[in-house]
């Protein structure tokens, strides 16, 4: 696929370069201290299995309770378009609340852009963020010739590709790797039945998708509106996201014990890995899916721009989102079973249910810092009360308003 200009004329037709990462804050603001896992130490073969192991159990203690420069330049430039063009390249409509699902996959996870004001927050707020998705990465039907790219994304395919690829094939394999041995199942296993990529078979093989996005300031009356919350705070329905870190004070992460927001601190060249609704429920609630959100950054960095590169990794469509296919020795003897109410679903099915509701009106114009409750086939689309005892479904519904959706 070429676009018949050269990388010189595409880089100086669309003013490709680098990126202008942001200064740290003086602000005193003390980040949450992240557990950080070196992959560079992951061997393999049975005799690094004791250094796998080590990993392992660091990744553990993070995923049961709290679940580039040059991409960033391409990024960067093909979120400065003009209005005109993106409306031509659109993920779905202009807001969460027109799409047609039937039709389209939304904003939300369709390929394209998603404009500015298309979710909808709370106390009739818009959000201010734009980005642009790139799904099909792991199968050759993303150079495609009839695929809708606008010409600077047709450029920069392979590099974008690459990437992706690399996090999916290398990374993310690496990750499972070490769920496995925490699990005590065999080594492989999450990868070759959930993630494991088949060539040409989208419906059975593992897949996921990209994420250029980039956060616009808020008008201050907005801003006050929705509590400095630039992006509210949700679990991700994937199996795992995968978030370049950056020096901008505005991701939190909300505290698995003490429901309390803190911020995420920055690491030069690393990736932020969340587990999503997806690995929950798989390992029936032992892993956790991180609920986090977006706000304004301090005053002294405002006058930089947050972009930041998303991947968010799906298991196969068939996948069952429950603990049972993993036989798994370790979550038997700490009780993690399914609970009655789950309804046996796929992933497939809580994918499509779960991705059109996080811009909903209904959904997201709540007071305080959750959004209004949703029940999807038995499973509350978000479940931000893990860590309190005797915390169910029942207690749920005395306490917060649920809506029931019936699928």
């Amino acid at each position: 696929m070429t676009t018949g200009l050269n990388r010189e004329e595409i880089e100086k037709k669309y003013n490709v370069r680098p990126f202008k990462e942001a200064t740290p804050s003086k602000s005193g603001i003390k980040p949450i201290e992240l557990d950080s896992i070196d992959l560079s130490l992951f061997k393999e073969g049975p005799e690094n299995f004791e250094t796998r192991k080590q990993l392992a159990d660091k990744l553990e203690k993070s995923i049961s309770t709290y679940g580039f420069d040059h991409l960033r330049s391409i990024a960067q430039s093909i979120l400065e378009l003009p209005e005109e063009t993106k409306r031509n390249h659109l993920a779905g409509a202009l807001t969460s609340d027109s799409e047609d699902r039937s039709k389209s996959l939304g904003g939300e996870r369709g390929a394209g852009f998603k404009p500015r004001g298309y979710w909808s927050m709370k106390n009739g707020v818009r959000d201010s963020i734009e980005h642009y998705n790139f799904r099909d990465m792991l199968q050759s039907k993303f150079f495609d010739e009839d695929k809708n790219y606008p010409e600077v994304v047709k450029e920069y395919l392979p590099e974008i590709s690459e990437y992706f690829k690399k996090l999916h094939l290398d990374i993310l394999r690496k990750v499972t790797i070490l769920c496995d041995i925490v699990l005590e199942i065999p080594e492989g296993y999450l990868w070759e039945n959930y993630y494991k990529v088949i060539p040409e078979d989208y419906v059975n093989s593992g897949h996921g998708f990209g994420r250029f996005m980039m956060y616009h300031e808020m008008k201050p009356e907005d801003e006050a509106k929705v509590d400095k919350q630039v992006l509210r705070g949700h679990s991700d329905g994937t199996g795992f996201t995968f978030i370049t870190s950056q020096p901008i004070l505005s991701l939190q992460i909300r505290d698995y014990y003490t429901g309390e927001f803190k911020y995420v601190g920055h690491k030069k060249n690393s990736l932020i890995v969340n587990a999503g609704d997806a690995t929950e429920f798989i390992t029936g609630g032992y892993f956790k899916s991180s609920i986090h959100r977006v706000v304004a950054p301090p005053d002294d960095q405002r006058q930089f721009k947050r972009l930041v590169i998303i991947y968010f990794c799906d298991p196969k469509y068939p996948a069952v989102l429950d603990p049972e296919p993993l036989n798994s020795p370790k979550l038997k003897r700490l009780g993690f079973v399914k609970p009655k109410e789950w309804e046996k679903i796929d992933f497939a099915k809580w994918d499509d249910e779960k991705g059109r509701l996080f811009g909903k009106k209904e959904v997201n114009d709540s007071q305080g810092d959750e959004p209004n409750l949703v029940l999807l086939y038995g499973r509350l689309h978000e479940r931000w009360h893990q860590a309190e005892a005797n915390f169910s479904l029942e207690e749920a519904k005395k306490k917060y308003k649920i809506i029931e959706i019936n699928n």
